[in-house]
């Protein structure tokens, strides 16, 4: 092989020269050969060939600019009365580089008035206002909060109509309930989803159409996404926190960095109505609170609000800018120099693990951790890592850690006695969950490891599932060889009779997929039936988890 630039060129490959020139042996004829392409090469005979062989240029990374909570109620309509053009004007510069534009939508759009009782606050917009939300530029708003059912089911069946009427996409909603927590696709080719999710429970009917308060089943739904589409870019917009607190709980910790460990590619949030920390966790961004964006409140630091810019490639963010903005008379406007300082203070003062540098062309600040970049693991694996299985005298925690030192993983626990347990796991792993798999009454531990097997010498993603004895120690209860088709991923699931399956995504040999059923029967699982067959992957993931 000549190596020349970004090209490997078979020397042999030459058609000027036969394997023989002139009787010379071959080792001399290679030689030859490659003198030969050196000298077209000089003589510039071959560009040609050469231009084909450079690698293309990446594609620019895709834009999708965040803002937080947006009321078109109360007395935010005769503020807009006198600075909507303006407002326009202005949201053309800042998203003048953005593909999607994504806001919470505080507020249901409605005719129908029929105020929640004893809320606080209620509101209702207008549903002329979601026509005038995509013209201002925005091509997204989440349904995912506290307030959209404000008007109880029918004012928010009006908004989902009035937001698709105008060509908004509805994040955090569906009519069917099951399908609240779907992710919806952006960019041509798919390359990134959005899931919006909301934390708070508002008791209202029409409450299960809207993503939100099963935290599990959102980290779930992500880390299933992610291992059938690892290069797809997920962003989660979460409607959290307390309002007018300066800091997250630690409980939003907690789940944010849950949320990137089962494949976020960041994790953006709003409610709390103030800015919040900024952080980097595994070198994904964590923003917790945006702050307001079109609202009249007043006080409490509710003026100072941020526009989060994420640059998405390769299923992850590769830069991430924040605009500061500032709220006067409910309109949000470029943050001036009083109020730029204010929010830097704040970030810095709350942030101190992350580096502001000032950008003009984002209208703010790119900010990086100011910490070395987060270890890989040895494969891209997305899921929780800790699990509550059962233990010889009640629940244990599960925790699954990877030894970049060994390069293995590690399943984890400490039985209520002190007995510490491990299963070295030599191999990647993919999946880890928990599920009464046998039906006796106690959740065991699935391992999902990518390894060949005694009876499949083929490296292949696999299912084990372990238990704790009495003594507190892992056991091996099943460590199958393989499934029906190719495994892909698997959770358990519970049935409408109690019994629990282990439901699979499998792809089958003329490449489509299928989703899969699987039963306990004594000592193994055997198929019950397929939910779905010759399923695009798309369609086989909605199967998986619905």
């Amino acid at each position: 092989m000549l190596k020349t630039g970004n090209c490997l060129l078979p020397v042999s490959a030459s058609p000027l020269l036969p394997n023989r020139v002139l009787g010379l042996p071959s080792r001399l004829a290679l030689t030859a050969r490659a003198w030969l392409w050196q000298v077209l090469l000089g003589a510039g005979i071959l560009g040609g060939i050469l231009t084909a062989c450079q690698p293309a240029p990446p594609a620019p990374p895709l834009r999708v600019s965040v803002v937080g909570d947006v009321l078109l109620a109360r007395s935010v309509p005769a503020s807009l009365a006198r600075d909507s053009t303006a407002l326009a004007r202005r949201a053309r510069r800042w998203w003048a580089g953005a593909s999607y534009v994504i806001g919470n939508l505080e507020c249901p759009l409605t005719a129908h008035e029929q105020p929640v009782a004893g809320k606080q606050f209620t509101f209702r917009g207008e549903v002329k206002w979601a026509d005038w939300l995509r013209r201002l530029g925005f091509t997204h708003v989440s349904l995912a909060n506290n307030h959209t059912l404000d008007q109880h089911r029918p004012g928010l069946r009006d908004t989902e109509r009035a937001v698709r009427a105008a060509r908004l996409g509805a994040l955090g909603y569906q009519p069917d309930s099951a399908a609240g927590c779907l992710p919806t696709l952006l960019g041509r080719d798919s390359s990134v989803a959005v899931l919006a999710h909301s934390a708070f429970r508002v008791g209202v009917a029409g409450e299960g159409c809207v993503c939100g308060r099963d935290f599990a089943a959102l980290c779930e739904r992500l880390a299933a996404y992610k291992t059938l589409f690892p290069r797809r870019a997920v962003l989660v917009y979460l409607h959290w926190g307390t309002e007018y607190a300066a800091q997250p709980t630690e409980t939003q910790r907690q789940q944010a960095r849950a949320l990137i460990d089962c494949g976020a590619a960041a994790v953006v949030g709003a409610h709390p109505h103030v800015v919040q920390t900024v952080e980097f966790y595994r070198d994904r961004p964590i923003v917790y609170s945006l702050g307001n964006f079109l609202f009249d409140q007043r006080g409490a630091a509710t003026d100072l609000a941020l526009q989060a810019d994420f640059d998405l490639r390769d299923g992850r963010v590769v830069a991430t800018y924040l605009r500061p903005l500032q709220l006067r008379n409910a309109m949000p406007h470029a943050a001036n120099a009083r109020a730029t300082a204010a929010l830097a203070a704040r970030l810095r003062r709350y942030s101190p693990a992350v580096q502001l540098t000032a950008n003009a062309a984002a209208g703010g600040w790119r900010v990086r951790p100011t910490g070395p970049g987060a270890a890989p693991d040895s494969l891209p694996a997305y899921f929780r890592r800790m699990v509550t299985v059962a233990g010889p005298t009640g629940p244990v925690v599960a925790h699954l850690r990877y030894l970049p030192h060994s390069q293995q993983y590690q399943a984890w626990a400490r039985a209520p006695n002190g007995t510490a347990t491990t299963v070295t796991l030599r191999y990647p792993v993919y999946a880890f969950g928990a599920g009464d798999v046998d039906d006796d009454g106690r959740a065991d531990l699935l391992i999902g490891p990518v390894k060949p097997t005694p009876l499949d010498n083929g490296r292949r993603r696999r299912l084990f599932v372990y238990a704790l004895d009495s003594a507190g120690r892992w056991q091996p209860k099943w460590r199958g060889s393989r499934l029906t088709y190719r495994l892909l991923h698997f959770r358990a699931v519970r049935g409408d009779g109690g019994r629990t399956y282990v439901r699979t995504v499998e792809q089958t040999p003329d490449g489509r997929y299928c989703v899969g059923q699987y039963h306990w029967q004594g000592f193994g699982l055997v198929l019950d039936q397929f939910l779905g067959q010759r399923l695009t992957l798309d369609d086989a993931y909605r199967c998986f988890v619905l």
